[in-house]
């Protein structure tokens, strides 16, 4: 609009008329998923009395709640797709200290499996009983080759 010193929205009439649009599912202006709080700060700001715009830090409280609440969405979207994808994980393939699947497992003494980094990672705290069972264990870690396998079986299948 600054380039084309063309005024946004000059078909409608007014900013009522603007949120209706948007409300009745007419977007297109700002894209389906833009947040209704900026599209009607963004209507608000383009009225041509001066005195009916908003100020600059209403207009930036506005951004930063919206932008937070898109970003809360967007954590509870990962979120959900992420319990949903564990879900369908079998516990066997689940790390017992990251709680994520395993890409690299290992056996420890105490007889559990484990990805490589995180037990690793806790025998370098100094720690020296199982996450598991609080049994004393042994530095020493051994590749579990058949999980490794049947977790790239699955992973396989789900691609």
């Amino acid at each position: 609009e600054l380039a084309s010193r063309k005024l946004p929205f000059a078909d409608v009439a007014s900013k009522q008329t603007v949120v209706r649009r948007i409300k009745a599912g007419k977007m297109e202006e700002f894209g389906e998923d833009a947040p209704l709080a900026l599209v009607e700060l963004a209507s608000a700001a383009w009225s041509l009395d001066p005195t009916q715009r908003p100020k600059a830090a209403a207009m930036l409280a506005t951004i930063n709640g919206a932008m937070k609440a898109e970003e809360m969405k967007a954590l509870q979207e990962e979120n959900e797709r992420l319990r949903a994808e564990r879900q369908q994980v079998p516990a066997e393939f689940i790390c017992p200290i990251t709680h994520e699947m395993m890409a690299d497992p290992v056996v420890a003494s105490d007889g559990f499996s484990y990805e490589r980094k995180a037990i690793n990672e806790w025998l370098a705290k100094g720690r020296t009983n199982s996450p598991m069972t609080n049994a004393k264990i042994l530095k020493r870690v051994v590749p579990n080759v058949q999980l490794r396998k049947l977790i790239d079986e699955f992973k396989a299948r789900r691609e």
